[in-house]
């Protein structure tokens, strides 16, 4: 390694700006809601933990203006559960069932339907029963954020 390399990785420390880390693996068996709260956190969410209507972990979160929840599926009685689903519901009047529809036909990410009083959501899974990493869940969360930015503008058309 040249000695600029090495000056500029020197000064990049310095400034505070190290490299990015390494991703931490999560078990097999899937995910706890502490783990999942954890790396909302380190993503600069606000996080809430409860539990959903069948005492499974529920956390509670937003973006921008959007409130959105993180449900744990398949855990069993247990701290960890395989498999987590984000879901956004929106108050929009209107909503056809064709237009939900054209959303679950075009897009990749985000599943959408319709609740009793017509009202959109949208949802959209990861599995993590077969393990994961912390990274993973990062970018899912990502991901996530950009499925609820683009629906929140389909739905307002």
């Amino acid at each position: 390694m040249r000695w600029y390399h090495i000056s500029f990785l020197l000064m990049a420390f310095a400034q505070g700006g190290a490299p990015a880390a390494f991703a931490d693996p999560l078990p097999d068996g899937g995910v706890t809601a502490q783990e999942v709260a954890a790396i909302m956190k380190s993503e600069d969410f606000p996080v809430e933990i409860g539990s959903d209507k069948d005492g499974d972990p529920l956390i509670r979160s937003s973006t921008k203006d959007v409130k959105f929840g993180v449900f744990f599926y398949g855990c069993n009685g247990k701290p960890r559960c395989d498999s987590i689903q984000f879901s956004a519901g929106f108050s929009v009047k209107g909503m056809t069932p064709a237009k939900i529809a054209q959303w679950n036909r075009t897009k990749r990410f985000g599943r959408a339907w319709a609740d009793d009083e017509a009202d959109p959501w949208v949802e959209m899974d990861m599995d993590l029963e077969h393990g994961a990493t912390t990274e993973a869940v990062a970018n899912d969360l990502d991901r996530w954020i950009g499925v609820i930015t683009e629906f929140q503008k389909y739905i307002n058309q």
